[in-house]
């Protein structure tokens, strides 16, 4: 990172389907801090509930961060410049062989200083 960021949304990204989930950690403690954790939903064919329940079908849902109460998410991460970050993917069937693994992150965030805990939303 090259300014400080407020994270407002964390995508993990993996293509190989032995990809059971993907965790995101802040490490400028020393002492890693889990800032998500994406785990693949699988659709059960549902679709008279839902339409998008297709069976088969696998969503992995992002993670989502606002400082506005209303929208019932956690707050933001404050990243200042430079907090360093690592990533560990868990897979499944690593002993039979396969081509094209990979793992990925896209994230979204803004520029703005740490959210004054006094200031509340109208």
């Amino acid at each position: 990172m090259n300014e400080d960021t407020r994270l407002v949304y964390a995508g993990g990204h993996c293509h190989a389907p032995s990809c059971v989930r993907l965790d995101l950690y802040r490490n400028d403690t020393g002492t890693p801090k889990l800032l998500c954790r994406q785990e693949p939903l699988f659709g059960q064919g549902n679709v008279h509930i839902d339409k998008y329940d297709e069976a088969g079908y696998i969503h992995i849902p992002p993670c989502l961060w606002s400082d506005d109460p209303a929208e019932g998410l956690q707050p933001t991460e404050w990243l200042p410049r430079g907090t360093p970050m690592f990533s560990i993917s868990q897979k499944k069937n690593t002993h039979l062989g396969h081509y094209g693994e990979m793992a990925s992150w896209q994230m979204r965030g803004a520029n703005a200083p740490p959210l004054r805990r006094d200031v509340t939303f109208v």
